[in-house]
């Protein structure tokens, strides 16, 4: 079991809120994402309500889109009806799949996370054991909350 307690916080440290948000010239990047669940946050699978990955063009962080991607996603279980969902742990690993060219913050050049080529979906991202920049986790207490039911 991942010790995190039912009150858990975000992975941002601000509760359920957005992250802050994207610098306003940063440039879009493509990212990917896979959404699993867990009946107890010890072990993850695949996210079968929905389709479980996918791809997000955004100007924001890789953090900002764990929780949009996150936040879709509860919009969508507030129309479900048949609320299996209730009991069980929600996340959301996203790895940046470009980025602007050019020096970091810190004078480094700036290199992909991801190979070229290797992006075909968050679960092959994932088997291949390449690190997510970002993963955003809810407790059953926090979806239901954020689900509103």
């Amino acid at each position: 079991m991942v010790g995190v307690t039912d009150d858990a916080l975000s992975a941002f440290g601000l509760g359920l809120g957005p992250p802050v948000e994207a610098e306003p010239d940063r440039p879009a990047v493509t990212f990917a994402y896979l959404v699993q669940v867990s009946p107890d946050g010890s072990r993850w699978v695949a996210d079968r309500t929905e389709p479980s990955g996918g791809f997000e063009h955004s100007p924001g962080t890789a953090a900002q889109v764990a929780w949009q991607v996150l936040h879709r996603r509860f919009v969508q279980l507030r129309a479900d009806e048949d609320a299996r969902w209730r009991d069980l742990w929600f996340r959301a690993d996203v790895w940046s799949l470009g980025r602007p060219a050019g020096p970091d913050r810190a004078g480094q050049p700036d290199t992909p996370a991801v190979p070229v080529g290797w992006a075909l979906s968050g679960r092959h991202l994932q088997s291949r054991g390449i690190v997510p920049d970002a993963v955003e986790v809810r407790t059953p207490a926090q979806v239901r909350r954020e689900v509103g039911r």
